[in-house]
């Protein structure tokens, strides 16, 4: 039993140790592949200059844009039988 375990055949490493090269390798051959499609994503398609930044305002709207008169109303109208709870707290009839 013991001279049996000390004959173990050996283990294959070299080619692991090919494959993970290989791999490396077309990693390597790739990635500037990869950047210079995203330089080409960049420009537009027609004119083949960088596309022009946009502006960094941001529009802000003042709550819903309904009036208080055209809330109330719309409450009334869209609460009509059913629980007084919620939004339709104080609408609901």
């Amino acid at each position: 039993m013991l001279a049996s375990n000390k004959l173990r055949p050996a283990q294959p490493r070299g080619r692991v140790l090919v494959f993970l090269c290989a791999l490396m390798a077309l990693a390597l051959i790739a990635a500037p592949a990869d950047a210079a499609e995203r330089k080409k994503k960049k420009k537009t398609p027609a004119t083949g200059q960088a596309a022009p930044k946009q502006s960094g305002k941001v529009k802000f709207y003042k709550g819903s844009e309904e009036t208080v008169s055209e809330r109330e109303r719309r409450l009334y109208r869209e609460c009509q039988g059913r629980p007084n709870a919620g939004a339709c707290a104080g609408y609901a009839r």
